[in-house]
């Protein structure tokens, strides 16, 4: 981290705020825990990339505090009816131990956001070498299953707890009252950087329960306050048991086709005046982006189980060299390690099928007509048929390029997907720097269950022409949750690029070896869901929620198999 250039918080804040004997300064937290307070001058002093000095939006204290709650309500939900031992788990490459998940969030929360604000702060977590233990970049992946071999102690599932709700507890009586005054642009970006933070690993905590075969965690929040929607402080009421299957109207089964979009140019990353900015979409750049076809909707569970009736698995002229060395990596460690299909399937050593999925014999000893006989595993439930228009999840960025080689297609561009899900027919091609909605269906309302399948409320994906009311102008659907979708684009930075102050590592370690990712699954927290976030997977990566969609080169017709 010293080599990233993260340690702001060991450089001395400059002017910081000396707490008065009574232990408050004016206008701050009388939390006696905390000994000096930071200016958001001070801060944007120590930025010398000048990122934080970009930042006007002020949050108040009634929304900031309100989106500490919500978070931690979702964490809580996803962490509850899970022993210690399932918390910590089994070394597996593609996920963290639960109960270190939790303590590297409390420790972001220290040392990328308390410790900046209020730089005189008491340690949080005493007695433990809380960096070697919880930063990501210090304790290597599979230590982080023994810390007490190597960092010399191991916080019990108590200790990490009390961790995060102090380090929580402080940061929320420096928010302030609950009430509609604002907060500086600064502080409310620390904050809400924080709680974004968090919002990443409870889609991560899913996932993972998930990969581990533990129970589905409670869909439907407990609590009454109303959900947070993005991150500049929209709300929705959220869902309860008695109107869930309801919200989003009736609308199922497959959404098949293509829209037909013409060339234009568009304008890819923020802009200055957005409200909310990460380092990788630094800064907006003029795009050519010649005429395209792509699909409605994303690629269904029928029409992968196609491409594998076709044995597309085998043939090697549809994968690209590093698609065919990963394949076969796969079957031959599924060898050597002795493994059946249904095992290698759950691994993520599949070289058959999705990740998760397994053949079974019906009645009569045939297999079942759904699907091709394919079923699949989810959470603790046996395996159950693979429905056939819900997107095909846990793919490979390999056996999705696959795939659209197959029917004769391609991944879209991160360009071309954005275009689909932001620009509007009436002035995209026609006008230059056209209008770019902030969700597929406009700017507002923020997401909610009735237009996108989010936050994990309904437990599942759900057919891919479900929510209508989510339709982008063009009429592509579900871009924004359900299923990431891959892009053909590799993680770059753009034009202008530049780290975002304090978490100088969220983009730049990955940039050209993860592929983009877009749209947000049906475990992604809606804060975080907008049509413009770029997301990054590596491309064997096949753990996580994510699906696809076909492109198609400009010209009518040019599709093959569908």
């Amino acid at each position: 981290r010293w080599f990233h250039g993260i340690h702001a918080h060991s450089v001395p804040v400059p002017g910081a705020s000396p707490l008065n004997k009574t232990g408050s300064a004016p206008g701050s937290s009388s939390d006696s825990r905390i000994l000096a307070l930071a200016t958001p001058d001070d801060l944007v002093k120590l930025d010398l990339y000048g990122t934080l000095a970009e930042k006007h939006v002020g949050l108040t204290r009634r929304q900031v505090r309100l989106m500490y709650r919500d978070v931690r309500e979702r964490t809580e939900r996803v962490f509850a009816g899970l022993t210690p031992e399932q918390l910590r788990g089994k070394i597996e490459s593609s996920l963290n131990p639960m109960d270190w998940g939790l303590g590297h969030i409390a420790h972001f929360y220290e040392f990328m956001i308390l410790r900046l604000l209020a730089p005189g702060s008491e340690p949080v977590l005493p007695g433990h070498d809380v960096h070697a233990l919880f930063d990501s970049f210090r304790a290597a992946h599979d230590d982080r299953w023994k810390p007490k071999e190597v960092v010399g102690s191991d916080p019990t599932l108590g200790e990490i707890r009390r961790y995060i709700a102090d380090v929580t507890d402080r940061l929320v009586n420096l928010v302030g009252p609950d009430d509609d005054t604002r907060l500086d642009p600064v502080s409310t970006y620390l904050h809400v950087y924080g709680v974004v933070h968090e919002h990443w690993h409870v889609e991560d905590f899913i996932q993972t329960r998930h990969t581990l075969g533990y129970a589905r965690p409670n869909p439907l929040p407990s609590s009454p306050d109303p959900a947070v929607a993005n991150v500049w402080g929209d709300t929705f009421a959220p869902p309860t048991s008695a109107n869930i299957d309801r919200i989003g109207g009736r609308a199922a089964g497959a959404h098949s086709g293509f829209v037909s979009i013409p060339a234009g140019t568009y304008s890819l990353g923020a802009t200055k005046d957005e409200p909310w900015v990460f380092d990788a979409e630094r800064w907006a750049h003029e795009i050519d982006v010649p005429a395209f076809r792509i699909a409605k909707a994303a690629t269904t569970n029928a029409e992968f189980a196609a491409f594998i009736a076709a044995g597309g698995y085998h043939k090697r002229e549809l994968w690209s060299h590093e698609g065919w060395r990963w394949l076969s990596r796969n079957r031959s460690e599924q060898k050597s390690k002795g493994m059946n299909d249904e095992d290698a399937a759950k691994a993520g050593l599949n070289s058959e099928a999705p990740r998760y999925w397994v053949r079974k014999v019906g009645e009569g000893g045939g297999f079942s007509k759904v699907a091709g006989g394919w079923h699949e595993y989810l959470f603790d439930a046996a395996p159950a048929p693979v429905r056939p228009h819900a997107p095909v999840l846990h793919v490979s960025w390999y056996e999705a390029e696959a795939y659209c080689a197959w029917v004769g297609g391609r991944l879209p561009t991160e360009a071309e997907w954005e275009v689909a899900a932001r620009t509007e027919p009436g002035n995209y091609g026609v006008v230059k720097g056209p209008r770019r909605r902030t969700y597929p269906w406009g700017d507002s309302p923020g997401p909610d269950p009735s237009r996108a399948n989010l936050d994990g409320f309904r437990g599942n994906s759900v057919d891919v022409g479900s929510l209508p009311d989510g339709d982008s102008a063009w009429g592509c659907r579900q871009m924004l949750g359900n299923a990431w979708e891959w892009t053909s684009s590799a993680f770059l930075p753009y034009p202008g690029f530049q780290m975002d102050f304090p978490y100088r590592e969220n983009s730049a370690p990955w940039f050209g070896y993860r592929k983009v990712c877009k749209g947000g699954c049906w475990a992604t927290s809606a804060p975080i869901a907008r049509a413009g976030y770029r997301h990054s997977f590596w491309p064997e990566m096949n753990a996580v929620y994510t699906g696809f969609r076909v492109a198609v080169d400009g010209a009518p017709g040019a599709i093959g198999k569908l």
